[in-house]
């Protein structure tokens, strides 16, 4: 009996953990598949461990908690005032990370070095097997093989938005394959096996192949940037730096003259050779800047608590056609294309500053306690949020309230 005991409780123990590797394969799982999936964790994690959770209440206090969920809960609070609930209700549901995965990883359970670096493996794995997937779906050797020449400029990611059994984003994809970047360079330079640097160089070369392939601006510019900035930050020795800068600056030599002969241009070349006296924020956002000029119209018009979760993909919809005359074939089915927008339309101000003050205050902490690679990834975050809805999509809530959740967790440990 006492043996049997142990056991159930040894498994209780372990199914946690059994479930973050799961949850690691997100970048190859569909809804339903991470919906299960973060049922059971959350489960495991809340209700086996109660007494934990209390024991590091007591140890931590709430104010962890509510830092990095307290726009989560003004986000609830105004389903009270949502002209439609039920849809709001759904997106509260599909955003209940934002809220358990602070309280399990703060207050719950310990991921530990070996468990992380597990699921760092199983996520840039799934990556690679992603792309392996398009490839030979959108028979893209033999295409680059029969027309090198042409390659750039055929339009995969158009085939790839295509849902299929998941429903496969470009822009999402882009953020995975960059956060990959930053955990195989991360190995790199803490690495001495020459073996694992070359693996990781070849990994990052195949990663960034595939984001000109996905032809996102934004994830391109972030790649630029936060490559140099995570290096430099990372890297103590001045000959290190030198070599990893003179890297860099071949590899922009390089791309820029493979930019003026295909659609790379439009995504390296165009921006850096761009004539800011005649800067056009309408050309640079297109049908995206008529949508967000009606979101911040409507806005300036309950600018304190907005107008209820639920409620922007149809108000927005019908304001730009029916008040503002735009039309496009897209604008039925999409928000504001901004995180901070969302937000603002959601709560008001209340929860776009509850939002900002958590990414500010926890950009602070990583960089104060020397996390770069915590801050590197929150400044991605920071950026990326201007040009797309990351809180819409289950992909994006997850890979967000994980990833702050837990860094949030290391630094806390280290203050303690």
């Amino acid at each position: 009996m006492i043996i049997t005991l142990k056991r159930l409780y040894t498994i209780k123990d372990k199914t946690p953990s059994f479930l973050l590797l799961i949850l690691s394969f997100f970048p190859l799982l569909n809804s339903n598949q991470l919906s299960i999936s973060l049922l059971l964790f959350f489960f495991f994690s809340i209700f086996f461990r109660t007494r934990i959770i209390k024991e590091n209440f007591k140890k931590y206090g709430y104010k962890p908690l509510i830092i990095n969920s307290l726009f989560y809960l003004i986000i609830v609070f105004s389903l009270s005032y949502s002209p439609l609930q039920e849809q709001g209700l759904d997106i509260i549901v599909r955003g209940i990370s934002f809220l358990l995965f602070p309280l399990t990883l703060i207050y719950s359970i310990n991921i530990t070095d070996r468990l992380i670096r597990y699921m760092s493996i199983i996520f840039i794995g799934s990556n690679i097997l992603v792309i392996l997937y398009f490839v030979i779906k959108l028979n893209m050797l033999s295409k680059f093989v029969t027309n090198p020449a042409e390659f750039f400029n055929i339009r995969f990611f158009i085939e790839i938005g295509k849902a299929d059994y998941k429903d496969w984003h470009p822009t999402y994809m882009g953020l995975n394959y960059l956060l990959s970047i930053l955990l195989l360079l991360k190995v790199i330079y803490q690495s001495c096996s020459y073996v694992k640097k070359i693996f990781g160089v070849v990994l990052i070369t195949i990663f960034l192949a595939f984001l000109i392939i996905l032809n996102s601006r934004i994830i391109i510019f972030l790649t630029l940037f936060s490559i140099p900035l995570y290096s430099l930050l990372t890297l103590k020795l001045l000959k290190d730096r030198v070599l990893i800068l003179s890297i860099i600056i071949v590899s922009f030599i390089v791309l820029a003259q493979i930019s003026k002969n295909n659609n790379i241009g439009r995504l390296f070349l165009e921006p850096i050779t761009y004539d800011f006296r005649n800067f056009s924020l309408k050309k640079v956002l297109g049908p995206r800047y008529y949508i967000q000029e009606c979101s911040l119209e409507l806005i300036k018009q309950k600018p304190i608590l907005g107008y209820g979760v639920g409620y922007e993909k149809e108000l927005l919809s019908n304001y730009c056609l029916e008040i503002k005359n735009f039309k496009n074939q897209y604008l039925s089915s999409y928000s504001s294309h901004n995180v901070y927008l969302s937000i603002l339309f959601t709560t008001g101000f209340l929860g776009f500053l509850a939002l900002v003050f958590m990414l500010i205050n926890n950009l602070y902490l990583a960089f104060n306690f020397r996390n770069f690679f915590y801050g590197s990834v929150i400044i991605i975050f920071i950026f990326a949020f201007l040009t797309e809805n990351y809180f819409i999509r289950l992909n994006g809530v997850i890979l967000f309230s994980f990833i702050n959740a837990y860094f949030f967790k290391k630094i806390l440990e280290k203050i303690e």
